[in-house]
């Protein structure tokens, strides 16, 4: 009895491949995790943002600067951590589904997933404007 030469191939042709997709994911990861960072610590240094408003157009009301940037900034931290855990969650899955033996590439409808990520940035964008605007406007 000998072995399959062909079928030991593709084994190791798959096992690597699945290498490749294990290694791409984290990649993906690796990025989701610095944009979403990067989006938190947005939040958090938007209180400076408006500081520097405060004192470029002095007459403005120091409460409602206090309210849109408390809005702004904490709607930016949610944003960034809700991202991450769906970066999160979409990375467990595509290792997970790189575990089994029966693998078959299914690609994740990615499309309905940078829908709500770029719907959430423009709205968290316009949001964002319409309070500068607003407060420029006021004082």
């Amino acid at each position: 009895m000998s072995s399959n030469p062909f079928k030991k191939l593709t084994s190791l042709t798959n096992e690597l491949a699945k290498e490749r997709n294990r290694a791409a994911a984290e990649r993906t990861l690796t990025s989701w995790i610095q944009n979403c960072l990067s989006l938190i610590g947005f939040g958090i240094a938007f209180n400076r943002i408006f500081s520097a408003l405060h004192r470029a157009f002095p007459k403005n009301n120091t409460v409602i600067n206090a309210r849109w940037t408390h809005i702004i900034g904490l709607s930016s931290i949610a944003l960034g951590i809700f991202l991450l855990i769906i970066a999160i969650f979409i990375y467990l899955m595509n290792v997970q589904s790189l575990k089994r033996n029966d693998y078959l590439y299914r690609p994740i409808r990615s499309y309905n997933l940078m829908s709500i990520t770029i719907g959430s940035i423009i709205l968290f964008g316009l949001v964002s404007l319409i309070a500068v605007f607003t407060v420029i406007a006021w004082g």
